[in-house]
C-alpha cells in the first residue's frame, strides 16, 4: 500500500514552500510531536524507539530520513520536512490510514532526539552548487544509462516548469505512462492491498499546483488533463479490482480541474469540447471510481461565474442567496473561493464565504486581511467545528497574534467540550499547550480539564498534572478521577488508576471488563501491584491471562511464563508453596509435547 502524507493546505501533491534549514536548526520538541498523532500512537512511537527499530537517520537540511523496521521484511522508509521547530511534511511507506501521523514518522522524530543518534548531511543543492554544468550534464547522462525513464521524467519536469510560457502536455502524458506501466511483482497474499505508483501520480498531479496558485488556469488544466487521460485508461485496465487507494486521486483532479477551469479564460468552444472529454471519461469510469466522477468540473465548466445570483452574492447585494442547486454542493463553492483567494477578490470571497454559510473561510480570510478582532469574534460566535478551530487557532498563532488565537480556542472549546470527538480532543490539548507555554495557568488548566475529559488518557492526565504543579494537583487530581469514574469507556483507566496507587478501583476496573483491550504492560502492572493487597486475585488473573497464551503459538510463550511467573509470586505470598509446586506440575504435564514450552515452565518450579 502507497505511503501516507500530511502536507499543508495546498491541493493534493502540493508543497508548502519551505526555506533550506540550517543543519544545526532545532527539531521539533515535545509539544510539536504531540500535535501530529493520537496519544496511544505517540505512546506506540516510544516503544518503537526503544526495541531499536529506527536506523539510517539522516538530515539534510530541512529534510529528515530513517529507515523503521515494522512487520514487513523491507523497512518502512520515513521522510520528514521540517520547518521552525515544527513538522511541515512528513510521509511513510507504512499503511497506516487511520489519521495523523503514524507510529514510524513519530519514532523517527523521537530518536532524531537522541544525542549522536543524527547523521548531517549536505543538501542535494550544496553538493551540485559548484559543479560546473558541463559535469552536471555528465553526472545526469551517465545516470541515464542506467534508468532508461530519467530522460523522461526530465523532460517532464522541464515541461510543466512555471515561467516557460504554454506547457508542452506530450512529455507530461508520457511520463504518466511510463509511471503506470511500472507495476510491482505480485505475491498471492497481495490480492488486498493497493498496488499501484499513488506517490509518482501525486507528485504528477501536484505540479498543477504552481499554475493554480498563480492563476493560470489555462496550464494548470492541460497539466491534469495530461495526467488524467493516461491515468483513467491505465486504471480501468490493471488496477480497478485491487485499488485500494489510487482511485482517490480522481476526486482530487475534479477538484483541481474545476478550480483551474474556473480561473481559466477559456472559450466557449473549448469549454464544450473539454466537457465533452470529461463526460466521455465518466462513462468509462460509470462509477468505478466514486460516485460523483468528474461532476465537479463538469458543473464549473457548464456554470462559469455567469449566473445572475452567483453576480448577486459576489457583489454583496443584500439578500442574495446562492444559485439553486449550489448552496447544497460545498465542494464547488469550496473550489470556487480558492479561485477567488488566488485572484485577490478578497471582498468577493468575503461576500460568497458568507453567503454560504462557511464561517471558517470567512474568518480565514479576515485574518489573512490583517482583520484580527473581526476575525476572532467571528469564528468565537459561528464556527462550531473543532478541527476548523483548531486551523484558524494555529494559524493567528503562527501569523505573530498568539494571545488571540488562544481567545479563539478558548471560545470554540466552550462550545464542542461537552461533544467526544478526535478533533475536540485535539483543539483542546493545542490549547492547554500553548496557554500553558504562555503562562496563562487558569486557561492552560481549562483546557487540560478538557483534554482529558475528551480523550481520557494517561498522556493528558500526566499533562494536566504538568500544567497543575505540585502545589496545585491535588484539586485538579480529584476532578479528573471524578470524570474518570462517571465515563463508560476509558481505554486508560486502569493506567490511571495504578499512576496514582488506587490498586483496588483498577482490580474493579479490570474485573468489569468494559475497557476493551488494554495493553499487556500495563495489565501485568497491575498483577503485580495487586500481590500485595491481594494475591488469590493476583493468581486468578494471572493464570487467567496465561491460559490462551500456552495454546496460541511459540512466541506467545513467554508471556504466558511471565503471567505464571506473577501467579507463582502468588502462591509464595500466601505460603502455598506446595500448592504452586502441584499447579506448575500440572501444567508441564499438560504441555509436555510443546517443546518450546517446556523448559520456560520447568524454571518456574
Amino acid at each position: 500500500m502507497s505511503g501516507r502524507s500530511r502536507s499543508g493546505e495546498t491541493a493534493i501533491g502540493g508543497k508548502t514552500a519551505v526555506g533550506q534549514a540550517r543543519a544545526d536548526a532545532p527539531l521539533p520538541d515535545e509539544a510539536a510531536i504531540r500535535n501530529l498523532a493520537d496519544p496511544k500512537v505517540i505512546e506506540r512511537g516510544r516503544a518503537v524507539v526503544r526495541s531499536g527499530a529506527v536506523s539510517d537517520l539522516v538530515r539534510r537540511g530541512d529534510r529528515l530520513t530513517a529507515a523503521v523496521a515494522g512487520s514487513e521484511d523491507e523497512p518502512y522508509r520515513v521522510t520528514i520536512r521540517l520547518k521552525d521547530r515544527d513538522v511541515a511534511d512528513y510521509r511513510c511507506t507504512c499503511p497506516y490510514e487511520w489519521g495523523g501521523a503514524c507510529k514510524h514518522v513519530v519514532a523517527t522524530l523521537i530518536a532524531a532526539g537522541k544525542p549522536g543518534a543524527l547523521a548531517q548531511r549536505p543538501t542535494l543543492g550544496r553538493l551540485l552548487d559548484d559543479l560546473p554544468r558541463e559535469a552536471l550534464a555528465d553526472l545526469l547522462v551517465r545516470r541515464a544509462e542506467a534508468d532508461p525513464d530519467l530522460a523522461g521524467w526530465i523532460e517532464a519536469e522541464l515541461a510543466a516548469r512555471p515561467g516557460r510560457g504554454s506547457v508542452d502536455p506530450a512529455p507530461i502524458a508520457a511520463q504518466a505512462r511510463t509511471v503506470l506501466g511500472q507495476r510491482p511483482k505480485r505475491a498471492y497474499w497481495d490480492d488486498y492491498e493497493a498496488h499501484g505508483p499513488t506517490d509518482a501520480l501525486k507528485e504528477l498531479v501536484g505540479k498543477a499546483v504552481p499554475f493554480l496558485e498563480a492563476g493560470d488556469g489555462r496550464n494548470a488544466l492541460t497539466i491534469l488533463t495530461a495526467v488524467a487521460e493516461p491515468f483513467i485508461e491505465q486504471w480501468l485496465d490493471d488496477y480497478v479490482e485491487t485499488d485500494e487507494d489510487m482511485y482517490r486521486l480522481f476526486t482530487d483532479l475534479s477538484r483541481m480541474m474545476a478550480e483551474a477551469a474556473l480561473m481559466s479564460d477559456l472559450t466557449a468552444d473549448e469549454r464544450d469540447s473539454l466537457r465533452e472529454t470529461i463526460e466521455g471519461w465518466d462513462d468509462d469510469l460509470d462509477g468505478y471510481a466514486s460516485e460523483d466522477g468528474f461532476f465537479l468540473v463538469t458543473t464549473a465548466l457548464m456554470t462559469g461565474w455567469d449566473d445572475p445570483a452567483l453576480r448577486a452574492v459576489l457583489a454583496g447585494k443584500k439578500g442574495a442567496t446562492l444559485p439553486a442547486g449550489e448552496d447544497e454542493n460545498p465542494d464547488l463553492v469550496a473550489v470556487r473561493l480558492r479561485v477567488l483567494a488566488a485572484a485577490e477578490r478578497t471582498e468577493e470571497y468575503l461576500n460568497l464565504a458568507r453567503a454560504a454559510g462557511d464561517e471558517a473561510a470567512h474568518a480565514d480570510m479576515l485574518m489573512r486581511l490583517g482583520r484580527i478582532d473581526e476575525a476572532v469574534a467571528r469564528a468565537a460566535k459561528y464556527v462550531t467545528d473543532p478541527g476548523a478551530l483548531l486551523v484558524l487557532s494555529r494559524r493567528l498563532h503562527a501569523a505573530g497574534h498568539p494571545d488571540p488565537a488562544l481567545d479563539m480556542a478558548q471560545a470554540g472549546l466552550r462550545r464542542v467540550e461537552s461533544r467526544r470527538s478526535g478533533p475536540a480532543a485535539e483543539l483542546a490539548r493545542w490549547l492547554r499547550d500553548e496557554a500553558h507555554a504562555r503562562k496563562r495557568r487558569d486557561l492552560a488548566l481549562q483546557a487540560a480539564r478538557a483534554a482529558f475529559a475528551q480523550g481520557l488518557t494517561l498522556a493528558d492526565y500526566r499533562a494536566a498534572r504538568t500544567v497543575a504543579g505540585k502545589s496545585g494537583w491535588d484539586p485538579v487530581r480529584d476532578d479528573l478521577l471524578a470524570i474518570l469514574d462517571k465515563a463508560a469507556f476509558a481505554p486508560d483507566r486502569i493506567a490511571i488508576l495504578l499512576e496514582e496507587g488506587l490498586v483496588g478501583d483498577a482490580m474493579a476496573a479490570a474485573d468489569a471488563g468494559r475497557e476493551g483491550p488494554v495493553e499487556e504492560a500495563v495489565l501485568m502492572r497491575l498483577a503485580e501491584a495487586a500481590l500485595e493487597r491481594d494475591p488469590a486475585w493476583a493468581i486468578a488473573f494471572s493464570e487467567a491471562k496465561a491460559k490462551p497464551l500456552l495454546t496460541q503459538a511459540p512466541h506467545t510463550y513467554e508471556q504466558a511464563a511471565a503471567w505464571l511467573a506473577c501467579a507463582k509470586q502468588g502462591y509464595l505470598a500466601k505460603g502455598e508453596q506446595g500448592a504452586w509446586a502441584a499447579r506448575i506440575g500440572d501444567l508441564i504435564t499438560e504441555h509436555k509435547r510443546r517443546h518450546r514450552l517446556k523448559p520456560l515452565l520447568e524454571a518456574l518450579r
